[in-house]
C-alpha cells in the first residue's frame, strides 16, 4: 500500500464531513495495518495497529473514556472503562474530559503525518481557564499507542501538579520492571544496576516505581504486566523525574503513570510527558518485539540504528591526549577494523590539573587546547576520514566549572541551585529553563559542530540538580520539568540542523535512559563500570527488555581480571559486548601481532552478525547473568530480526562445571527451515523452527572460549 505523503495532513472534524454523516465505524485514515475509525452513532473512535485495538468514547454528549482495549490475541486488557488521564489542580484531582468538571469537547481530529496516524481530542475547561488536547499516535506493525496531553491557557494560567501521562485499570498479573543504574555504587553481586524484577500483588497492595532526578537513576521508566495470553507494556518517554503507581484492587490493576511530584504554571502550550502503551500476543519477548517496532517507526521515523565498532579514548588515555598520540592510535585501531574514533573528555583547555582523569577543570571552555591541538580538532577528523573511520567528540553542555563562571557568555544567574547550593564545590549545572542559557549553549554547540564537522557527538551529563532557584523560568518544584524540556528543545534543534549527526546518550553512565531519548540519540552508554564481562552482559540482558540491543553501548577494556595481551579468553570479552553496540577502549601500542590478529578476527565476527543485530529485539532465554540469587551456569540472549526471521543466539558459560546446555530458541517460524551456524565452527545443521524450539540446540563446553554465538538463517 502506498504510504501517505510525508507531510500530508488529513483532518476530519466531528461535526462536519462534506455535509454527510459518518457511516458506522468508518475508517477515517489508514496506513498499512494501522487505522483510525469513527463510529458517529456510537460516539466512539477506534485506533488499531499490529492486531491491537483501542476504543475511545469521544463525543460531546458523554464523558471522555477508554471503553475497550484488545490485544492481538483478542484478550480484553481493560478492566474498567475510564478516562485515561487525570488532572490535578491544587488539591483537586479530576478526570480529563469529565463534563461535571467543566470540560467541553471542542473537536476531534484524525490525521496522517510523517508516517504516523494521530487522533487529537481538544477540550475547553472555561472555569479552569485551560484548553487541553489529548493526543494518540500509532504506526503500522506495532500494537502500541503513544499518548500525551498538551496544556494551554490564554489568561489567568492555572497551576497544575504531577502531570499525568496514563491512567488505566487492566487485568491483574505479574508486574515486570528493571531497576536503574543506582548511582556509582551499584554492583551486580548486590542485585544492583539494570536488574530484572517481577512481583504479583495481592488485593490492597501497591507497587511504586520512579526516579527522583534523571529517568533511570532508580528505575528504568518501563514496566510490563502478564495477562494469560498477552503482555501489557508501558514506557514513559521522559528523561527526568517520574512516578508510577500500581494498586491491586478487586477490579484489577490500577495504573497511574506520569511525572513525579511537582507543580507548574501553564501559560503557553506545553506538552506533558509522552507514554507508549500496548499489548502483545504472548509474553515478555513478544512485548519487546512490539515496542522495538514502535521505536523504529513511531519514535525514530524509520531512522535505522547502525551500531558502529567504536573506539573511545577515555579509559585508555583520560585527558593525556594530543594530536600525535591520537593519530598514532587511529592508525593502529583502523587496521583492527574500527569504524568510529571518539575523542572523549580532555580535548579542551585546562584539563588534567588534578591528574590524568580530571576532566572537570576547564569544563565549559569549548576551546581545543592549543598546546596539544595547535590546529584544533578538524585535522583529527580529516585524519580519521582518510583512514576510513568516522570521527566523534565528547561534550557536556549542561555543566560548567565554577572557575569559568563570569567569563564572557557564562552567567552565574543561569546556574541551577537546590536550597541555594550548586551541589558541588567546583562545578555547577546550567539550568536549561533559562532561555538565554539555551541560546548560548546552542550557539556554542553549532559553532563547534560547524568548525570540527564531527560525525558523532557524545553528549554526557555528570551532574543533576532539581533546580528551585528564584528568577528562573520555573517555580519552586518544577525545575526538573523545565530543564528536561529545555534539553529536548536543544536536541531537537540539533537533530533538525544536522540530520546525519550521530549522538550518544550518556549520563554518568546510564542515568538518563528512556525510550524518548531514541528520538534524538543513536547509542546509549550503559554504565561506567564496563567490566568484567558478566557485568556488561547483565546490563544488556536487563535493558534489552525495552531497548533495542543495537542501542546499548559498552567497551572492551584492558581490565585487570580480563587482560587483552595473551588473553585467556579474548572471545568472551568481545562477545559479551557483541550482543549490543561494540565499543573498544584500550592502548593498542602494547599488543603483539597475535593480539591484534585475534582482536581483528572478533571485530570481523561482529560485522558479520550486525545486519541481524541492528534490527533485532531481544529475548532472554535463561536467568539474567550475574543475578544475585542463583546466577545461571550459562546465560543466553536471543536477538531476532522480525522481518527476516533470522536470529542470533549469544550463549556464555559461567560455571566450568556445567559442560553442556540445551538452548531452546523462542519465536521462530515453526514451518521455516533454519540453517544453524556457529561463528567458530561453521554450519552445525538444518532443522525446522518447530523442531529447534521443541528440541533445542546442544552447546558443549569449548576448550577455546566460554562464549558461543550462533546465527539462525531462514532458508
Amino acid at each position: 500500500m502506498r504510504r501517505p505523503t510525508r507531510h500530508a495532513t488529513l483532518v476530519i472534524l466531528l461535526t462536519i464531513f462534506s455535509g454527510r454523516a459518518f457511516a458506522a465505524n468508518s475508517v477515517v485514515v489508514q496506513d498499512g495495518d494501522a487505522s483510525i475509525a469513527h463510529d458517529q452513532s456510537a460516539g466512539t473512535w477506534t485506533l488499531s495497529a499490529g492486531g491491537a485495538a483501542l476504543t475511545i468514547a469521544l463525543d460531546g454528549s458523554h464523558d471522555f473514556a477508554i471503553t475497550n482495549f484488545t490485544s492481538p490475541s483478542g484478550a480484553r486488557l481493560l478492566a474498567a472503562s475510564q478516562a485515561d488521564s487525570l488532572l490535578r489542580i491544587g488539591t483537586t484531582t479530576v478526570r480529563v474530559g469529565a463534563r461535571a468538571a467543566g470540560f467541553a469537547l471542542r473537536a476531534a481530529d484524525a490525521s496522517a503525518v510523517n508516517g504516523k496516524l494521530q487522533l487529537d481530542a481538544t477540550f475547553d475547561a472555561t472555569d479552569i481557564g485551560l484548553t487541553l488536547t489529548r493526543h494518540y499516535a500509532l504506526v503500522s506493525g506495532s500494537p502500541s499507542i503513544e499518548a500525551w496531553t498538551t496544556y494551554a491557557s490564554a489568561a489567568n494560567p492555572p497551576a497544575l501538579s504531577d502531570l499525568n501521562a496514563l491512567r488505566l485499570t487492566i487485568p491483574a498479573g505479574t508486574i515486570r520492571w528493571v531497576s536503574g543504574l543506582d548511582g556509582d555504587n551499584a554492583d551486580v553481586e548486590s542485585d544492583g544496576a539494570f536488574t530484572r524484577h517481577e512481583q504479583t500483588l495481592t488485593i490492597g497492595q501497591t507497587l511504586g516505581l520512579g526516579a527522583q532526578g534523571r529517568a533511570s537513576e532508580q528505575t528504568v521508566p518501563w514496566f510490563a504486566v502478564d495477562e494469560s495470553s498477552s503482555e501489557f507494556y508501558a514506557a514513559l518517554m521522559w528523561s527526568g523525574a517520574w512516578s508510577a503507581s500500581m494498586t491491586r484492587t478487586a477490579a484489577g490493576l490500577e495504573i497511574t503513570y506520569g511525572l513525579a511530584a511537582m507543580t507548574t504554571t501553564i501559560g503557553a502550550a506545553v506538552d506533558g510527558p509522552h507514554v507508549i502503551f500496548g499489548a502483545a500476543a504472548g509474553g515478555p519477548n513478544e512485548a519487546a518485539t512490539a515496542l522495538r517496532a514502535y521505536v523504529t517507526n513511531g519514535i525514530r521515523g524509520g531512522r535505522a540504528l547502525t551500531p558502529l565498532v567504536t573506539y573511545n579514548t577515555w579509559f585508555a588515555y583520560g585527558t593525556e591526549i594530543d594530536e600525535a598520540t591520537l593519530e598514532a592510535e587511529m592508525d593502529r585501531v583502523a587496521a583492527l577494523g574500527v569504524e568510529l574514533f571518539v575523542v572523549d573528555a580532555g580535548w579542551y583547555e585546562g584539563t588534567g590539573t588534578a591528574g590524568p582523569y580530571d576532566f572537570d577543570a576547564g569544563l565549559g571552555s569549548w576551546v581545543a587546547d592549543p598546546a596539544r591541538f595547535p590546529n584544533g580538532l578538524a585535522p583529527l577528523r580529516d585524519y580519521a576520514h582518510n583512514l576510513g573511520m568516522k570521527f566523534g567528540i565528547w561534550v557536556e553542555p549542561e555543566r560548567v566549572n565554577l572557575a569559568l563562571v563570569g567569563s564572557p557568555g557564562i552567567e552565574e544567574a543561569w546556574l541551577a541551585t537546590a536550597g541555594g547550593n550548586y551541589g558541588s564545590d567546583h562545578a555547577a549545572q546550567i539550568c536549561l529553563s533559562v532561555k538565554a542559557a539555551r541560546a548560548y549553549l546552542l550557539a556554542r554547540l553549532t559553532d563547534l559542530i560547524d568548525t570540527v564537522q564531527p560525525d558523532y557527538l557524545k553528549w554526557d551529563n555528570n551532574m543533576w540538580v532539581n533546580c528551585d532557584r528564584e528568577g528562573h523560568e520555573h517555580g519552586a518544584t518544577d525545575g526538573n520539568f523545565a530543564h528536561v524540556n529545555g534539553l529536548y528543545e536543544i536536541l531537537a534543534t540539533l537533530r533538525a540542523r544536522y540530520p546525519d549527526l550521530l549522538i550518544e546518550n550518556v549520563s554518568g553512565g546510564g542515568n538518563r535512559l528512556d525510550v524518548g531519548m531514541l528520538r534524538y540519540t543513536d547509542a546509549a552508554w550503559m554504565d561506567d563500570r564496563t567490566a568484567p564481562s558478566v557485568h556488561v552482559r547483565h546490563n544488556i540482558e536487563g535493558l534489552s527488555a525495552m531497548f533495542p540491543p543495537a542501542y546499548l553501548l559498552s567497551f572492551v577494556t584492558d581490565h585487570d581480571t580480563e587482560p587483552l595481551h595473551d588473553s585467556p579468553d579474548l572471545p568472551l570479552y568481545f562477545r559479551s559486548r557483541m550482543a549490543g553496540a561494540l565499543g573498544l577502549c584500550f592502548r593498542s601500542d602494547g599488543f603483539s601481532e597475535g593480539d591484534s590478529n585475534s582482536i581483528a578476527h572478533e571485530i570481523a565476527i561482529y560485522k558479520g552478525i550486525r545486519d541481524t543485530l541492528s534490527v533485532s529485539a531481544a529475548a532472554l532465554l535463561t536467568a539474567q547473568a550475574g543475578a544475585a540469587d542463583q546466577p545461571p551456569q550459562w546465560d543466553v540472549l536471543q536477538e531476532t530480526a522480525p522481518d527476516s526471521g533470522q536470529a542470533l543466539v549469544c550463549a556464555y558459560q559461567s560455571d566450568q562445571g556445567a559442560a553442556k546446555i540445551t538452548v531452546k530458541p523462542a519465536g521462530l517460524d515453526p514451518a521455516a527451515t533454519y540453517t544453524v551456524q556457529s561463528v567458530d565452527t561453521g554450519i552445525l545443521g538444518k532443522a525446522t523452527g518447530a523442531d529447534i524450539m521443541a528440541n533445542g540446540i546442544d552447546l558443549i563446553q569449548s576448550p577455546n572460549s566460554a562464549a558461543h554465538i550462533l546465527l539462525l538463517r531462514v532458508q
